[in-house]
């Protein structure tokens, strides 16, 4: 029995000629481990990424709130009469929440653009895949 082909198998039961007849581009197959787990690693690069855009997103969004709740404590205690304390509270409640919104939509933008950017590497792996199965 003899073959060409480049694994050599310690077991003589195993017939390397079966073998390249299921697998006909096997020299290849090693090519296209190396290119899966490249785009696997880039893939989780750009993710890491993203989720460090998100975390750094999330930390100033959460000093910002912890400024203004102090800020608004201040002014809160300065204030002499209830008309004044409901105007610094609604005051308050509409910075909030416009910094909410904000950062909600910086948040889904950066998701967006990192799921993007993580599957990229995959998409691309698959459709050069799928390419090289058809010919």
């Amino acid at each position: 029995m003899t073959s060409t082909s480049p694994f050599q198998m310690p077991f003589t039961a195993f017939d390397t000629d079966m073998f390249e007849s299921f697998f006909p581009m096997n020299d290849s197959m090693g090519t296209y481990a190396r290119s899966a787990v490249s785009a696997t690693t880039e893939s989780t690069r750009a993710s890491m990424k993203g989720m460090q855009d998100v975390s750094n997103t999330m930390m100033t969004q959460m000093k910002e709130q912890m400024t203004l709740g102090v800020e608004t404590s201040k002014k809160l205690a300065a204030t002499t009469t209830l008309e004044d304390a409901m105007s610094v509270q609604a005051s308050y409640m509409k910075t909030a929440f416009e910094a909410g919104v904000k950062t909600f939509s910086e948040l889904s933008e950066l998701y967006a653009d990192t799921m993007r950017e993580a599957f990229a590497p995959i998409a691309k792996q698959a459709k050069k895949s799928a390419k090289a199965a058809k010919v």
